[in-house]
């Protein structure tokens, strides 16, 4: 399996095969970096940077001009009272000032064409416990997803039994991290107090 098609699966859940480690994941991983300890803490590091940060690092800084660069010597002899004449501070523009702007307007229009905005996103897998084997799961699912909100994305969700015939709603969501916070979500899903009992976040992934 190529990395892209890696990176396409981990895309909306957080394990290969789907919201829990398998056997895939681990035989994955071993293919990737077998027993190469340095190699795995090194990603490990690296993976610690948003994407953003290590575009940085790649990206060349712009050498600093030269302190020492040669400045035209100052001269005590004053200025010739004629050399004032000839300085029109309200003049008009001229040909080649219009050229100059509209070049520099041109140059700094691009510039921020090239400019990649970087939104850091996480991928959450949250379990939310109800009440008792009475509480409708399917009715909190469809009135969870029914919650619209800038930088939120709800995903797949499942029904997992706990004991005694209750089960938990297992659900998936995607946020701009700049725009959902944690509690945000906690606010969001312990509101509907008929259903939920408690929440717990199993999983939060930078993606």
């Amino acid at each position: 399996m190529s990395l892209k098609d890696l990176n396409g699966r981990l895309n909306s859940q957080p394990f290969l095969a789907g919201y829990t480690v398998s056997q895939e994941d681990a035989k994955t991983f071993a293919e990737l970096f077998g027993s190469n300890v340095n190699v795995i803490q090194w990603a490990a590091r690296m993976a610690a940077y948003f994407q953003a940060e290590r575009d940085q690092i790649l990206t060349p800084a712009a050498p600093k001009a030269a302190a020492a660069v040669a400045a035209p010597a100052s001269s005590s002899k004053p200025a010739a009272a004629d050399d004032d004449d000839d300085v029109d501070l309200f003049g008009e523009e001229t040909e080649e000032d219009k050229a100059a702007l509209e070049a520099k307007k041109k140059a700094d229009a691009e510039k921020k064409k090239e400019k990649k905005v970087v939104i850091a996103k996480s991928s959450i897998l949250i379990d939310i416990k109800p009440w008792d084997d009475t509480t409708d799961l399917k009715e909190l699912a469809a009135k969870l997803h029914a919650i619209e909100k800038d930088g939120l994305i709800w995903g797949d969700h499942k029904f997992v039994a706990i004991a005694f015939g209750i089960k938990k709603l297992q659900q998936l969501i995607v946020i701009e991290d700049d725009k959902v916070s944690g509690d945000d979500l906690e606010e969001m899903i312990t509101g509907f107090e008929d259903y939920v009992q408690s929440m717990d976040i199993v999983a939060w992934n930078k993606i």
